[in-house]
């Protein structure tokens, strides 16, 4: 698609006319009056001898005074003389009607846009697009942000592409430094650490607080073990057991179900 020209309009351009004739070739025409109601933005149409045999569409280019700088011949009409009083009116013409259609089957270079259109629910790849603000919404594959705007099917596949710093890349440690912990909702994509110099660390992962696909990652940093066990409520799954095997060993606690865990990592019995 071709850009279109932008013109400007006006709902209260008062009718005027020629104060001396002009040929064909002339690229300016003079008011009788001054104008009144005309677009103060260029460029903007005209008729010259409006509705007569003789009428010929041209584009106001720019203004001094009464005068007015014209392109001839505008959107297939034919440059040819006007006589003095020829009257003068600002007008809508067929271009503005087609550069709606084409604006409203194009899938390109439209508002103000150089490339494709970003549709949202076709796949397409986006290249060169910094998505940068804190209201995007990921997948929650990803780190989660807050926020309403969804990208669904966009390969984000270019190197120029550029994320926040806290995508996907960091984590909060929640330090736990007792015998006993429950886990908490707040602790989803957290690491918690254990460090005790007791007999052991027990761990205990509730019902009732985690969503399927959340899961939390433990390490014993201390001497005493990490035991892990259900609530009472929930269930969970470990091979080959329910503890930590050594200090700096880490296991995960995944929701894959309601209330129902899977523990997997450096584990023993």
């Amino acid at each position: 698609m071709t850009t279109a020209t932008r013109r400007y309009y006006s709902a209260n351009a008062v009718d005027n006319t020629v104060a001396s004739s002009i040929t064909s070739s002339s690229t300016s025409v003079t008011l009788s009056s001054s104008p009144i109601g005309y677009p103060g933005s260029y460029p903007f149409v005209v008729a010259l001898d409006y509705n007569t045999a003789s009428e010929e569409l041209v584009l106001v280019t720019g203004a001094s005074g009464t005068t007015l700088t014209i392109t001839r011949g505008y959107n297939g009409s034919s440059a040819t003389s006007h006589a003095t009083g020829a009257v003068v009116r600002h007008v809508l013409v067929a271009q503005d009607m087609t550069d709606f259609q084409d604006h409203a089957a194009s899938s390109t270079v439209v508002h103000g846009v150089t490339g494709a259109i970003v549709g949202s629910t076709d796949a397409q790849t986006l290249t060169n697009k910094d998505l940068t603000s804190a209201t995007n919404t990921f997948p929650t594959s990803l780190a989660t942000l807050s926020g309403t705007q969804v990208l669904t099917n966009k390969d984000l596949t270019s190197s120029t592409n550029s994320f926040p710093s806290n995508l996907g890349n960091t984590f909060t440690v929640n330090a736990q430094t007792g015998t006993t912990y429950t886990l908490v909702a707040s602790d989803a994509n957290k690491l918690v650490t254990a460090t005790n110099s007791g007999a052991t660390i027990t761990v205990t992962i509730p019902a009732g607080v985690f969503s399927v696909g959340q899961s939390v990652n433990i390490t014993q940093l201390g001497a005493a073990q990490v035991v892990f066990q259900g609530d009472g409520t929930s269930t969970v799954y470990s091979t080959p057991g329910l503890k930590l095997r050594a200090q700096y060993s880490v296991a995960s606690v995944a929701c894959i179900a309601t209330n129902t865990f899977l523990l997997v990592g450096d584990l023993t019995a």
